[in-house]
């Protein structure tokens, strides 16, 4: 038993075409058998080999006019692909093979990854860390960008989220966490941890902000009661961070869900290095002094 959920494939098919195909071919699939062996010498799996047959297959049972019809669209790995299957040693001996490690420790840095990449493709600013070393596993992993589903789902959506992305700047030791569709960021320095949390129906511009602080820390660990912790070969040392977060007044809008849009308007302003406040766009202007004497509007 594994308490951890099981890395699944997920394919969508237009049921009359497929039912057509099935009636013809009555479900039988070119097979195939893929043994995992133990060692070079191939006497020994490393776990029982089946028959196998792959769902991508099925343009294969389709008739000449219908495989005219059958294109697909490519994506880099790194964008889309990749699964935490395989334990720590299995991973290290890929790796040295120059195979992705498919581990835990890969598989939580490439999601930062991605973020980084599709950012870094609309001219945000980021400084890739330097290559770390956790239990034989080598993983870049920083800076570590969390866009929550409701903030950005799709590359197209990163314009719309980041309007001025050449003042986007955030350095290698950074994390970013941002949930929550009414969020804009339109200029921002990060060198530290930055945690956005804003509830559906509210919205919140993020506009010339500079967060400086120690952040958040992978640190190593050989050995761990925690599998979770094991796995990955590191855990999370939260040491510091700016958290900014707009409740909604309807509790019903700090759900996920397909909520009413209407809400609040704040504006996250800092200037001249003063403390941060929220500032209602749709009442009259709030002006609040710093300990430094600022305003802040």
């Amino acid at each position: 038993f594994s308490p951890f959920p099981g890395n699944i494939n997920q394919l969508v098919f237009q049921l009359k075409g497929y039912n057509k195909a099935l009636e013809r071919c009555k479900g039988q699939m070119p097979e195939f058998v893929n043994p995992k062996y133990a060692d070079e010498s191939k006497t020994t799996f490393t776990k029982p080999t089946r028959l196998e047959c792959m769902m991508q297959d099925f343009p294969t049972v389709l008739e000449a006019g219908e495989q005219k019809k059958v294109g697909y669209t490519q994506l880099p790995a790194e964008l889309c692909f990749s699964p935490v299957k395989n334990s720590v040693p299995d991973g290290v001996a890929l790796q040295a093979k120059g195979i992705a490690a498919a581990t835990a420790a890969t598989g939580e840095a490439d999601q930062y990854a991605a973020a980084r990449i599709m950012m870094k493709a609309i001219g945000c600013q980021i400084e890739e860390a330097e290559p770390v070393t956790y239990n034989g596993i080598t993983v870049v992993p920083g800076p570590a960008i969390v866009l929550k589903p409701d903030f950005a789902c799709c590359p197209a959506e990163f314009t719309l989220k980041f309007t001025n992305p050449e003042k986007v700047k955030i350095s290698s030791r950074s994390t970013l966490v941002v949930r929550g569709p009414g969020v804009t960021i339109e200029s921002l320095e990060l060198d530290g941890a930055l945690i956005i949390d804003v509830d559906r129906g509210e919205e919140a511009i993020v506009r010339d902000l500079k967060v400086t602080n120690e952040g958040w820390v992978f640190v190593p660990v050989k050995d761990h009661e925690d599998e979770k912790i094991a796995m990955r070969g590191y855990e999370l040392d939260r040491r510091d961070a700016r958290y900014i977060e707009v409740r909604s007044k309807d509790p019903q809008n700090g759900a996920d869900d397909d909520a009413s849009m209407t809400g609040s308007e704040y504006i996250v302003e800092e200037q001249y290095g003063c403390a941060l406040y929220p500032v209602r766009s749709n009442e009259e202007v709030i002006q609040e002094k710093s300990e430094g004497g600022c305003s802040i509007m």
